[in-house]
């Protein structure tokens, strides 16, 4: 069985947000999604 769209996206969402918690603050990366969550809704 494969994975949903979501559920593969969701997974390589996590896995780049682990990858760069080494270099970007977790605060930072918050602070862009909601950034991007704003962009969306214009």
């Amino acid at each position: 069985m494969t994975d949903s769209p979501q559920k593969e996206f969701l997974n390589k969402f996590f896995d780049l947000c682990r990858e760069y918690q080494q270099e970007i603050a977790p605060k930072i990366i918050a602070e862009i999604l909601r950034d991007y969550a704003d962009r969306l809704e214009e």
